[in-house]
């Protein structure tokens, strides 16, 4: 059972990309929430206090996409190495979210699987966190010269969010191990 949530990752691999280990790292985590459903209150309400917190900060950031990403050269989404790590998997676990269908990648050479037409097919709470963190040059010009309140939100978010990630985690491999 620990092979699951384990990862050895490469520059090469995304964890849990073929089909058949994305739902048995799904079906794992499921298995471990209905089997402790009480050792786990506090991690359910933690992870819906970040459900909570991550809501205060997507209109700014649906705000600084949409001024920079529609005329954006070279889109983050093309390029980027991104894919659902195991505080995504428990959080969208703990908050009853859907889970996503498989890794945005299958491997490194091949864009976003979500990606669409219009940006992001994916609703802002079940994306990958690095996508939600993750500003780019331009998004983090702008919020040095002119957005000082959004700055200040979203940096103070964002780090109390990857703390509470963290804390999530743990608590996890606390009750299962």
């Amino acid at each position: 059972m620990l092979k699951v949530f384990e990862h050895e990752r490469s520059k090469s691999t995304i964890p849990w990309a073929p089909p058949d280990q994305w739902q048995a790292v799904n079906r794992a985590i499921r298995f471990h929430c209905d089997r402790y459903p009480e050792n786990f209150k506090s991690a359910v309400s933690l992870a819906q206090k970040t459900k909570r917190r991550l809501q205060t900060i997507f209109p700014a950031l649906d705000e600084m996409c949409a001024d920079s990403c529609p005329w954006c050269p070279e889109p983050c989404c093309l390029k980027a190495s991104v894919w659902f790590d195991f505080k995504d998997l428990l959080f969208f676990h703990f908050n009853h979210q859907p889970i996503p269908p498989a890794q945005p990648r299958a491997n490194l050479s091949m864009p976003c699987r979500y990606l669409g037409p219009r940006g992001c097919r994916l609703p802002r709470m079940t994306r990958p966190w690095i996508c939600t963190w993750y500003l780019c040059p331009t998004q983090t010009a702008k919020l040095r010269n002119g957005y000082h309140t959004k700055r200040k939100l979203l940096s103070r978010a964002m780090a109390q969010i990857k703390s509470e990630r963290h804390l999530l985690e743990n608590e996890f491999i606390r009750i299962v191990f």
